[in-house]
Parts: C-alpha cells; sequence; structure tokens
C-alpha cells in the first residue's frame, strides 16, 4: 500500500543538505552580480541552481515548488520567468566568455527584484509567521477541482498545516495559489461572493471549480476592488530578450 504523504503536493519541507545547497548557490550568483568575479567557483553552476528555483516555481512540478515560493516571498509568475530568462543569458554569456552581453544581463537583473527575493530567501524562517494578509488557494492531488479558498493573517504553509492536521482529513492539502491582499476579511468576502455559483456549501469554503479559471476570477475581481497587495515593484518594465 502507498504511503500517504502529510503534507500536500509542493509543500514538502526542504532537506538540510538541500536547503543548504540552494542558499550556497544564491549567496554565489549574489557575489557574482556584485563583482562580477568569484574565483575558484563554477559560477555557471551555480547559476543553474538558482534558474531552477525559480523554474520550478512556473513549473509546480516539484514536491517542494511552493516552499520555495514561500521562501522567495511569493514573486509573480511574470517575474519569474523574466528571472529564469535573464540568469540563461547570463550563463550562456559567461560560457561564452561575453564581457560586454554579461554586463549587459546583469544591468537587466539588478532593475528586477531578484536581489530582493533573493536575501528573503537567505532570512527566511519557516518557523516564524509573517505579518502579511493573503488569500489562498488549497487543493488535493486526487481532487484537483474541489478548491478550498480562505482568507488567512499568517504564514500560509502553517495554515494548511493546521488544516492537514484536522480530524477526518486523510488526503493532505497542497497550497497552490496565493494572493497578497490589504484587507484579507474584505478580500475572502468579495472572492467568495464572486465564485458564489461554484460554492458546495454556504457555511464552507469549498468550491467545485477549475482551478485556472478560479485565479482568473480572484484577481480580477481584487483588482476591480484595489485589494491586491504588491510588496515589490519596479520590474515588469525591465524584460531581457
Amino acid at each position: 500500500m502507498t504511503e500517504i504523504k502529510k503534507w500536500g503536493f509542493g509543500a514538502a519541507p526542504y532537506k538540510l543538505e538541500t536547503l543548504n545547497k540552494n542558499r550556497s548557490a544564491l549567496k554565489y550568483v549574489l557575489s557574482y552580480i556584485d563583482k562580477q568575479s568569484i574565483s575558484g567557483i563554477d559560477i555557471c553552476n551555480e547559476i543553474s541552481i538558482v534558474k531552477g528555483l525559480f523554474n520550478r516555481i512556473i513549473r509546480q512540478d516539484q514536491w517542494d515548488w511552493f516552499m520555495t515560493y514561500m521562501y522567495f516571498d511569493y514573486p509573480s509568475y511574470q517575474e519569474c520567468s523574466n528571472i529564469v530568462r535573464l540568469l540563461s543569458g547570463l550563463r550562456t554569456a559567461i560560457k561564452n566568455d561575453n564581457i560586454e552581453e554579461v554586463e549587459k544581463v546583469l544591468w537587466h537583473i539588478q532593475k528586477t527584484n531578484f536581489i530582493l527575493y533573493t536575501n528573503r530567501f537567505l532570512e527566511f524562517n519557516v518557523n516564524l509567521d509573517d505579518t502579511d494578509e493573503y488569500i489562498y488557494i488549497l487543493s488535493r492531488r486526487e481532487e484537483k477541482d474541489l478548491l478550498k479558498i480562505g482568507m488567512t493573517t499568517r504564514n500560509v504553509l502553517k495554515r494548511c498545516q493546521e488544516i492537514n492536521a484536522a480530524t477526518g482529513v486523510v488526503f493532505p492539502y497542497s497550497p497552490r495559489k496565493v494572493f497578497r491582499v490589504k484587507d484579507s476579511k474584505e478580500a475572502e468576502k468579495i472572492v467568495h461572493h464572486a465564485l458564489k455559483e461554484y460554492r458546495i456549501r454556504a457555511d464552507r469554503e469549498f468550491f467545485k471549480c477549475n482551478y485556472s479559471e478560479a485565479c482568473k476570477v480572484i484577481e480580477g475581481c481584487l483588482k476591480e476592488k484595489d485589494l491586491l497587495y504588491y510588496k515589490y515593484s519596479g520590474c515588469d518594465e525591465y524584460i531581457y530578450k
């Protein structure tokens, strides 16, 4: 019989060895951006590791993808895609010993939120709560279109773990999407109203709805009511090609 994991897909905790490897790669890349030279280190390999971290947020195909997303403080998928392109371009330029191209790509990287997100990852303590407010979407791998949509003013992963610890929960819920908001109670009320046709019970936060459609509706109504909170800004105009 297959063992049922106590955490949902994407929320697997980092092994210490993996976490140290990721942190080390991020530090090396930060140092390279600052100094443009690191002796004794295969910087292309370190860039590949960092690029892989942002890629797993986009693809959502690893057991620790949400953990990575949370450590980086929830970068947008557009930001992740831009950073992946930049890191790929940087690695190619370094391998080709194209100094002019290296400097060009580094300039673009510094215009994104890459350094902010990297520092958030390096500083993150999974045992501590944060002070932001969120709307979250959870689901199970076994029932992908049965969505639990709620709010929290705490660490999203801790909230998910509380739900999974409840009596009667056999297959754990997975965090799938997070919207940082200005007022979580008001945002939840508006989101639940917007998705009312998909709600299973009036006294529960469960909705039978396609995940992509739910994301589209939620983002739309939160933007309309000016409830989305953008913690970081100043990156979307800098798209490196």
